[in-house]
């Protein structure tokens, strides 16, 4: 800081005159000049003063915005005036590499520059930012590049945009490794591990990378652990780099060690069961107290096998040349079975409450011996001391103990775990100090420990939580909160006292939003809760962050307050954006594989056969179409079954309200997979989505569709006006959404509402006027931890009202399949093709129906540890020719009868994915539909000949998919 000279002269000429005026230099200032005049401690009529001078020049300096200070003073009528001469920091902005093919990404290179938005920024740091780029780059083999930086003030604000363009030249290659030390293997080994070659070295020396670097190193390094080198030492100790061939040359250091093996006497462990077990392979080196710590770790592991006093020792070690033997010795003891688990004492939480919280598990079909170990009884005495303390509880007792030779069986064990609850220490009064009357209400609705609650630590430390989290989002960024508590033993009550000092309110001085190329400022803008003047909320900050974010056209969005620890009044919220790609392609590939109904060339088979369907698929997507966050997009799908083509254009946040979306979709599709007819649709619609709650979602949408029947359909050629003509359909419909699953892809409990309502007027188009109600309601109950009862009911019906006689098959209800019916393959439920009149040239094709009334529940349960579930099934119902024909009745009364609800009972099994579970499915139906077919050849089918046959959908039926049924 500096003063002017014409301030304090020799004579001090200045000094005690009143102050007349106050001004600053440049005119805008970072503040407000209401919020300057108040800062300083010298005002206008004041006496002048060194001491006050000095004092508000070091007020400015706190502030964080200036970089340098001074003050001149100049003779005025009648006093002095005082003009404050100032230089203001720089703070960092956007920042952005450009020029470097990935790897590495653009986003990690911003990363690399150790340049945070929002903070100060200084020419040093510039200068450090290059030389992190340079290094990054080179690790990442481009080893010519070179570097330009750009930096450029945002107007208007006291920002720095930071450009660096990279001329990164063309990425280096490996051309071989050198070894140093002991590595006791041969060069190509090394060489074929680290896979800095590429296979069978067809295609010559890879490119380099750092995480090919890295990965190199490890894969070479991973090699000896797993031959019980746990010693071994590879280390990265050169890269010399050849300009004239653009290559390096990797220099190792490799110590290979001793081989460590390890011997357990008293137990018969294999290698990869020690290997999970002993933390030496986990921290990949061998000390005391790693050795020390896997006596504990086999004990443990062999009590919870039902070795229930198992104790292990480590007994030393011994050189013996090339391979140090260490030994452990195990006493395991007679081994039991936890039969029983009983609690008692326990009132205020019942039995199922505090077991499921419990490590400790009775022996069971999942579970042979049961789980015990000691070390699992005192995790579990701890975790229900601290259940019951958490509900105030304070001094709650919980012992257990262990029950041996249980009914005289000399294997069976039980745990009798003892609660000794205590009182119940609950809240006397609440006092809140330091809050106004408008905050006194909000704040008491969040908090727990009121008069009568029960007094725990943790509820007062989620009171602390949320009376900070309360001012914090209000712009109290220093709010402070005490509390004090009066005990009366004999009550077991707390009369409590909460002292809140809120501090000073800290606003938003204004919104600056950096790094948009092509995105438009408006669309961004809208997306901010935070505006000039509000109370500076972490909260607000956050949700805007989150709501960008959801545009999915950034990859990076960073929202901080500028200049977070400086002394000011308001601040500056710094929105840095990165954007994305604007292009993503995906491409994929898959199969079918069932009971798959037309998936075959075959006309024996009306019920469909076994059938095996290749499934590729590839889209595109652009994102953020001219600037307004817009997704257009093209995906496509060929099978044998299928062949699609869909283009999508979506507009995420509508109107900028987060809660609406609105998608235009065109549509067309190729499909076989109904023997009935094969199928060309051609479908345009728009769907407006309002997502009313978190769980409830509102949709409405029109569709216009045209469904053209290709070739001839194979049923009874006097349907074919009847049910096979083109199609024209509009329609409005709306649906109701509402998921509170725990897990959509794996529930446990809670429910999963659809309503689908459809109406297809002749004023829109439709050829044939309809009305379609489609509802399915599924419910999870888990009756166990690891049992679930699931169900699901389907409820579907259509009427006509106007136009063609009667509903064409394109639009009629076709059910059966793996996610549907388990009684029939693919699209197989419901009426079929009988002959037109009864009895004349029957195909046994479906022909869908007008109505659906399906229900499913399944019983799933944990089969074989942890990843592999079972499930018991059974579904009724059917696809019905009309509404008053829906019955549930068992027995079909003739060949011509498809109104009845058919039943499967089945077995399934689950195998845990990341993806979700792999499902197979085997259904057992027995009153399958029985009904008079067609066999023969198309032709025959089309020009007379063939015969027909009484044939049955096969009472066994197989499905094999991804996810859960429902």
């Amino acid at each position: 800081m500096c003063f002017a000279t014409q301030l304090f002269g020799a004579s001090d000429a200045y000094l005690g005159r009143p102050v007349t005026s106050i001004e600053f230099e440049p005119s805008p200032q970072p503040l407000s000049r209401e919020q300057l005049l108040a800062l300083l401690p010298v005002h206008i009529g004041d006496s002048l003063d060194s001491l006050l001078i000095r004092d508000a020049i070091q007020r400015l300096y706190a502030t964080g915005e200036y970089a340098e200070v001074a003050v001149d003073a100049a003779a005025g009528a009648g006093g002095v005036r005082l003009t404050f001469v100032t230089k203001f920091n720089l703070f960092v902005g956007r920042v952005q590499v450009e020029g470097v093919p990935e790897p590495p990404t653009s986003q990690q290179l911003v990363v690399a520059t150790q340049l945070q938005p929002g903070t100060g920024f200084s020419e040093g740091d510039l200068k450090a930012a290059v030389e992190h780029i340079k290094d990054a780059v080179l690790r990442n083999g481009f080893y010519q590049a070179s570097i330009q930086s750009q930096r450029t003030i945002r107007p208007g604000t006291q920002n720095v945009d930071l450009d660096f363009q990279v001329a990164a030249g063309k990425r280096a290659k490996f051309d071989g490794i050198t070894v140093q030390g002991t590595p006791e293997r041969p060069l190509e080994k090394i060489v074929h591990d680290s896979g800095w070659r590429s296979l069978f070295g067809f295609f010559g020396w890879r490119q380099v990378t750092d995480n090919r670097m890295q990965s190199g190193v490890e894969n070479v390094r991973r090699w000896y652990e797993k031959h019980d080198h746990l010693l071994a030492k590879v280390s990265l100790i050169g890269l010399p780099y050849h300009s004239d061939t653009n290559t390096v040359t990797p220099v190792l250091q490799i110590e290979s060690g001793p081989a460590v093996e390890v011997q357990v006497d008293g137990a018969k462990l294999s290698k990869g069961k020690l290997r999970s077990i002993l933390p030496i392979y986990q921290e990949r080196t061998v000390d005391k107290d790693l050795l020390v710590e896997g006596t504990r770790d086999l004990a443990s592991y062999l009590q919870s096998e039902g070795y229930t006093d198992a104790r292990a020792e480590y007994t030393g070690e011994q050189d013996q040349g090339s391979t140090r033997l260490l030994t452990y010795l195990v006493v395991r003891g007679d081994r039991h079975r936890l039969v029983k688990l009983e609690i008692d004492g326990n009132r205020f939480f019942d039995d199922s409450t505090i077991q499921e919280r419990m490590l400790l598990t009775p022996s069971s079909f999942r579970e042979r011996r049961g789980r015990y170990s000691a070390e699992y009884a005192a995790r579990d005495v701890a975790t229900i001391r601290d259940l019951y303390r958490s509900n105030g509880f304070r001094d709650v007792q919980v012992t257990s103990a262990a029950i041996d030779d249980y009914h005289g069986r000399t294997a069976d064990i039980a745990v009798v775990i003892h609660v000794l609850e205590g009182p119940q220490w609950k809240v006397a009064s609440l006092d809140i100090q330091g809050v106004n009357d408008a905050d006194r209400q909000p704040i008491l609705a969040q908090l727990g420990s009121t008069q009568g609650q029960a007094y725990t630590d943790v509820s007062l430390a989620n009171d602390r939580d949320s009376i900070l989290d309360y001012y914090y989002n209000r712009g109290y960024p220093a709010a402070k909160f005490e509390f004090t508590a009066q005990l009366d033993e004999a009550a077991h009550t707390a009369a409590l006292v909460y002292r809140v000092d809120p501090g000073a309110r800290i606003t938003v001085r204004n919104v600056v939003i950096a790094g948009l190329d092509r995105t438009r400022p408006d669309l961004v803008r809208k997306r901010i809760l935070l505006q000039e003047g509000d109370p500076l909320s972490q909260n607000e900050l956050t949700e805007s962050q989150r709501r960008l974010y959801e545009l999915g056209i950034f990859s990076r969005v960073d929202a901080v307050v500028q200049n977070l620890d400086g002394d000011e009044p308001a601040k500056t919220v710094l929105y840095s954006l990165g954007e994305a790609r604007r292009y993503t392609l995906n491409f994929g590939f898959g199969a079918e594989l069932g009971r798959i109904g037309g998936s075959t060339t075959s006309f024996d088979a009306p019920a469909g056969t076994t059938g095996f369907s290749p499934r590729v698929s590839f889209g595109v997507d652009r994102i953020n179409l001219v600037g307004l966050g817009h997704t257009i997009g093209l995906q496509t799908r060929v099978s044998t079954l299928e062949q699609r083509v869909v283009f999508n254009y979506a507009i995420p946040q509508f109107e900028g309200n987060a809660k609406l979306s609105l998608q235009f979709t065109a549509l067309f599709d190729r499909s076989h997979d109904i023997r009935t007819f094969s199928a060309r649709r051609e479908e345009g619609s728009v769907q407006l989505s309002q997502r009313m709650t978190k769980s409830t979602t509102f949709q409405y949408r029109l569709v216009y569709r045209d469904v053209t029947i290709l070739g001839t359909p194979l049923i009874t050629p006097e349907l074919i006006p009847l049910l096979s003509q083109p199609v024209r359909v509009g329609v409005a419909g709306f649906s109701f959404v509402q998921d509170r699953r725990d897990d959509p892809i794996d529930a446990h409990r809670g429910s999963y509402t659809t309503i689908d309502l459809a109406l297809a007027p002749i004023q829109l188009g439709s050829q044939t006027g309809y009305g379609r109600v489609l509802a399915r309601n599924a419910t999870y109950y888990r009756l166990t931890k690891n049992v679930v009862l699931a169900r699901s009911l389907s409820f579907g019906m259509i009427e006509r009202y106007a136009g063609l006689a009667d509903i064409p098959l394109a639009e009629r209800f076709f059910s059966g399949g793996a996610s549907s019916q388990r009684a029939f393959p693919d699209n197989q439920a419901g009426p079929r093709d009988i002959g037109f009149p009864i009895g004349e040239k029957p195909t046994g094709f479906p022909i869908g129906g007008k109505a659906l009334l399906i229900n499913t529940v399944e019983l799933r349960f944990p089969l074989f540890g942890r990843d592999i579930g079972g499930v018991l099934f059974n579904d009724i119902g059917n696809v019905y020719t009309d509404l008053s024909s829906i019955n549930l009745r068992f027995r079909q009364r003739n060949l011509q009868d498809f109104d009845y609800g058919v039943q499967s009972i089945g077995f399934g099994i689950r195998y845990k994915t990341p993806v979700g579970p792999l499902r197979v499915d085997l259904s057992l139906s027995p009153n399958s539909p029985r009904f008079f077919g067609f066999q023969g050849t198309q032709e025959q089918l089309l020009f007379g000949g063939g015969t027909q046959t009484s044939q049955r959908i096969s009472i066994f039926q197989f499905h094999i998919s991804l996810g859960q049924a429902f």
